[in-house]
């Protein structure tokens, strides 16, 4: 994202002036600054996820291969067939936890620090929180 654009002698780039400037706030806005200020705010709950190979892994079946990526835009795996757009592919790999290693391998089998799932309460039986209903020609000044 932060490559230059001044190009070769053969072919000069385009736009190098604002490439330059949004290079700069790209860089200077401190993301390692964001993450250790995150990590002192919620402690044990900030998962780092190295984003490697999540833009050529299947977020269906998990299979990892260059050739997945048909284009900048389009993903589709090679072994089960899945198409979806290679951005949402990608951010679902990394919501999921699921980096991979250049060897193919996960990078980390299960966090140890996830916070837990909560369950969703049991069907049936449901009790209401919050402010009660009025009934039929019940006065609200009452």
């Amino acid at each position: 994202m932060t490559r230059s654009a001044r190009g070769t002698v053969e072919m000069p780039g385009h736009n190098v002036r604002q490439k330059a400037g949004l290079n700069r706030s790209i860089l200077g806005s401190g993301w390692g600054s964001l993450v250790h200020r995150l990590e002192q705010k919620a402690p044990g709950r900030v998962e780092k996820i190295p984003a490697a190979y999540t833009s050529q892994r299947c977020s269906a079946c998990g299979h990892t291969a260059s050739g997945n990526r048909e284009s900048q835009a389009v993903f589709r795996c090679a072994a089960c067939g899945h198409t979806a757009n290679a951005d949402v592919n990608a951010a679902v790999n990394i919501a999921a936890g699921r980096a991979v290693t250049a060897r193919g391998g996960t990078a980390s089998a299960v966090p140890v620090n996830r916070e837990p799932q909560h369950r969703a309460p049991p069907s049936g039986g449901c009790v209401g929180v919050g402010i009660p209903r009025l009934q039929a020609g019940e006065d609200v000044n009452a």
